[in-house]
């Protein structure tokens, strides 16, 4: 926490019998840390007639702005009026009563929780040159009826104070609190009315009576802890998807390349892509660990083709080609007539597929869950670290960071979710809340782009014992159905994520 503060100047100005009351405040704008406080300079400027003493007044701009700390929640605190005066003259011992009201207001942009305070510096107002002070009061007073030489405030939220409200003494140091919740919540916008006050008698001198008043806030960082709470494919993480209830749905942006997907908590207690991955790939870019679910920076030794030829197709184990075949969906997702083989992309297959691109905006398009994607030989799936591999899991994919490919072993998490859902027809894998797509896949030879329409295939992350397959999720027909079935690995099927 800094402030600064430049000392007060005094000027030879003669207040005759009339003193004042005057305050000069300060705002504060708190982003980056996990406080914030606004300084409030109070002064009460007496002129004792019976002690014929001059009184030295405050010159406007004494009293430099009070930046005092910073908040991640995006903190603004302010004051109106900027400074004020009221009239204290006392003429006896009994002696003579101001105040002056002060609006504070608090906005927070977003907080996982937060607390407001308000405190003094001192207990006691402290005369400048003197020393001399007004002490705190004692109990609680009206306006009325203060005790002679001591001070007090009151503070009520809305945008003023009553007349009959009661003055307390202002607790020192951070303060009394004046409102604290929990949770998440954003656009706070608090409004306080804060009134001091004091009474002083004829047998003080005349001096700067002066104290300072903070007006702080605490705020926790924005708790993410559900589905909801975030907008990037980036951002999930695993006490999000634990935090988030089944059936959680949302759109959410890759960074990547700004396509949206749409991500579901599914029955198995696991956050799931419901829709294929569709990220193209670039020789010239490569993927990384700030956005990418690599522990190092990969780049394919291919950029994704927008066909299927005999050139594009590799029969190697290890081989990096992916194909983007167009943007289209599946126009019957539980249809189980195929569009052949022998096809250079979707175009070909316009009887089952329409036209549709993956959303670059969160469109609550559902038919965006049944579009094709992109097709991955399982080397480039696994962002290289498939190779030939023969067991445990390959450690990195395309997926976004926060994301994975599944598990397809005899207990992997393509059984789990089946079993879940009961799914012993098809219908049930390509309706919701699964969405899974008949997309077909990529062979070599005279096969090229096959089967879609009819059939669909799944990368997992689990390589074959033989060091030449890998294990997928494949359906096809009404009751076709395999959560861990062996490939070869040269092979372009879909890609669908979990999260980590």
């Amino acid at each position: 926490m800094r402030s600064r503060n430049r000392k007060v100047k005094k000027q030879g100005a003669r207040l005759g019998s009339v003193g004042n009351y005057a305050e000069r405040v300060s705002c504060g704008r708190c982003v980056g840390y996990g406080s914030c406080a606004g300084l409030l300079l109070l002064a009460f400027l007496l002129m004792n007639p019976v002690a014929g003493n001059e009184a030295q007044a405050l010159e406007e701009g004494d009293y430099d702005d009070q930046i005092v700390a910073t908040a991640d929640s995006g903190v603004t605190i302010s004051f109106t009026p900027s400074s004020g005066s009221a009239s204290l003259t006392p003429t006896t011992s009994d002696g003579a009563s101001a105040k002056i009201n002060v609006s504070a207001n608090v906005k927070i942009a977003s907080t996982g929780g937060y607390t407001i305070y308000l405190g003094g510096k001192n207990a006691a107002l402290t005369g400048e040159k003197t020393g001399e002070v007004i002490s705190a009061m004692s109990g609680s007073k009206t306006f009325a009826n203060l005790d002679t030489n001591t001070w007090g405030y009151v503070v009520a939220e809305g945008s003023s104070v009553s007349d009959g409200a009661t003055y307390s003494a202002l607790p020192q140091g951070q303060g009394v609190s004046l409102e604290s919740r929990n949770g998440n919540q954003t656009n706070i916008d608090k409004t306080y009315a804060i009134s001091f006050a004091t009474k002083i008698g004829n047998n003080k001198p005349a001096d700067v009576y002066s104290n300072q008043v903070t007006l702080s806030v605490t705020s926790t960082p924005w708790q993410i802890t559900q589905l909801s709470n975030i907008n990037e494919m980036q951002s999930m993480t695993t006490k999000i998807c634990e935090g988030s209830a089944i059936g959680d749905t949302k759109q959410l942006k890759d960074t990547r390349d700004g396509k949206y997907y749409w991500v579901s908590k599914l029955a198995d207690g696991k956050c799931w892509m419901t829709q294929n991955l569709d990220l193209d790939l670039s020789t010239s870019i490569a993927l990384t660990p700030t956005t990418s679910d690599v522990s190092s920076n990969w780049t394919p030794e291919y950029s994704t083709a927008m066909s299927v030829t005999s050139s594009t197709l590799l029969a190697d184990n290890v081989g990096q080609r992916s194909w983007s075949l167009g943007d289209y969906y599946i126009k019957t997702p539980n249809g189980t007539t195929s569009c052949g083989t022998g096809r250079s992309s979707l175009a070909n297959c316009t009887a089952y597929f329409t036209a549709l691109t993956t959303p670059t905006s969160a469109n609550g398009d559902v038919n965006a869950h049944y579009a094709a994607g992109s097709y991955y030989q399982w080397n480039t799936a696994t962002a290289g670290t498939g190779g030939t591999i023969t067991g445990g899991e390959a450690v990195s994919s395309i997926c976004p960071k926060g994301w994975r490919l599944p598990t397809s072993s005899s207990t992997g998490e393509f059984q789990a979710l089946i079993a879940k859902y009961s799914a012993t027809t098809t219908n049930t894998l390509v309706s919701a809340p699964l969405y899974f797509v008949r997309g077909g896949m990529v062979w070599r030879d005279s096969y090229l782009f096959s089967h879609a329409g009819n059939n669909g295939y799944y990368w997992s992350s689990s390589p074959d014992a033989n060091g030449a397959d890998a294990y997928t999720f494949f359906f096809s027909d009404t009751s076709n159905i395999s959560p861990s079935t062996s490939n070869h690995r040269y092979f372009g099927f879909s890609v669908r994520c979990i999260a980590r």
